[in-house]
């Protein structure tokens, strides 16, 4: 217990350092993402080596089609806007740092649970994961039809609040609602993510890493003279972690 005080103090002083040394480098995005998840993923891999590579399989799979079609539906709608280094974008829409961001997002998580809350051996639910496969086949198959078919079916109004409703809140109720022994276990992990989350938020906006520039929100949020839409807060501030370890219990875990 002792050492994951002493690894919790450390992930603190990592998330400061994030901010310090973003501002003092006026870094690229891409380079805030290294600060802010890498930094703290390597630290928490070595603390629990043997979930790595499961982890890192359950996070490309996660994040990469869930980031693509997300992303290309918030900037249609201009939801939100992030700046690239790459000379290019995938659909012309989404830039590679917003890839890079989901998985490492998804795969700090999963190590942040394995390693404080969760207790469990290393196994990967190969029967589970089949049933997720599925889902991201079907997710990607009926995105890929509107892409090339539908273009115009894409621009979906208040997107944020849409997928926010329909990829990170409905999912988070139903399994909270099916297991309600993880609640406790799940809304821990804010303690560390919630100000994670609001410091790389206040940081990326004075460092112009991403912008809102749409008017489709329902409401604003204005701290340090720094503004972003509420579903910002309400649905990465709050409910991501959430939903992301929502997903990872039902499809890659035993749901304890």
């Amino acid at each position: 217990m002792n050492r994951k005080y002493a690894d919790a103090l450390v992930l603190a002083i990592l998330m400061a350092l994030a901010v310090m040394l973003s501002m003092f480098l006026d870094a690229e995005f891409i380079t805030s993402i290294g600060l802010f998840f890498v930094l703290p993923s390597i630290w928490l891999s070595f603390r629990k080596p043997k979930h790595v590579k499961k982890l890192v399989v359950f996070s490309v799979i996660f994040a990469l089609p869930f980031t693509l079609i997300i992303d290309h539906l918030a900037v249609l709608d201009n939801s939100w806007d992030v700046p690239t280094i790459f000379p290019f974008r995938i659909f012309g829409t989404v830039p590679i740092e917003d890839i890079i961001w989901g998985i490492c997002l998804v795969y700090l998580t999963t190590i942040f649970y394995e390693y404080f809350l969760d207790k469990r051996k290393d196994k990967f639910m190969w029967r589970h994961m089949s049933y997720f496969f599925v889902l991201v086949f079907l997710l990607l198959t009926t995105f890929t039809f509107f892409l090339v078919s539908y273009p115009e079916l894409l621009h979906i109004p208040y997107t944020y609040l849409v997928v926010g409703l329909a990829f990170v809140l409905m999912p988070t109720i139903l399994v909270l609602i099916s297991f309600p022994h993880l609640l406790t276990k799940f809304f821990s992990t804010l303690a560390y993510f919630f100000p994670l989350a609001l410091l790389m938020e206040l940081t990326a906006l004075i460092l112009g890493h991403w912008s809102f520039p749409g008017k489709n929100f329902i409401g604003w949020v204005d701290i340090m003279g720094q503004k972003f839409p509420f579903e910002e807060l309400f649905f990465w501030f709050l409910l991501l972690p959430i939903a992301i370890l929502s997903y990872y219990e039902f499809f890659n875990d035993d749901r304890r």
